[in-house]
């Protein structure tokens, strides 16, 4: 059985597009579809965000739904933080530090892989740094 790894929507993966009143597309990080790519044959690949499922269901009509069998939303796991205890993942992929930082409270903060988030002062630097970040980790 392969290793679950859990990887946050946006600003992780990349960002919607809407047209002021709809979602009308999801634009991929650089090297998004690469990666995911490199990692589906080891890992057993779970999306996990925030947002409802109605949202959710939403984006990964945009090139994401073959990528991941296992998706949870905010509509399941209606928690203040992404443990990677509730839903059985090895890692979490993020972009956002708050979730590593109450994970140092139980001593598990190892298992949180955080990211630049997609669009910041250091993702347009390094575009592509994100990717490196995570095959140095995972790969």
């Amino acid at each position: 059985m392969k290793p679950r790894i859990a990887i946050d929507l946006d600003e992780t993966l990349g960002a919607t597009v809407t047209d002021s009143t709809s979602i009308i597309g999801f634009r991929l990080r650089e090297g998004c579809i690469d990666l995911l790519n490199q990692l589906e044959p080891k890992y057993y690949l779970v999306l996990w965000t925030v947002a409802h499922r109605s949202y959710l269901d939403k984006v990964l009509a945009f090139g994401l739904k073959d990528f991941f069998k296992e998706t949870y939303s905010w509509d399941e796991t209606e928690q203040c933080w992404k443990d990677v205890r509730e839903i059985d993942v090895e890692f979490l992929i993020d972009d956002d530090e708050y979730h590593r930082e109450i994970a140092e409270k139980y001593g598990i903060e190892s298992h949180y892989l955080i990211v630049p988030a997609f669009g910041s002062p250091e993702d347009d630097q390094d575009p592509s740094g994100w990717v490196r970040q995570i095959e140095a980790k995972l790969l």
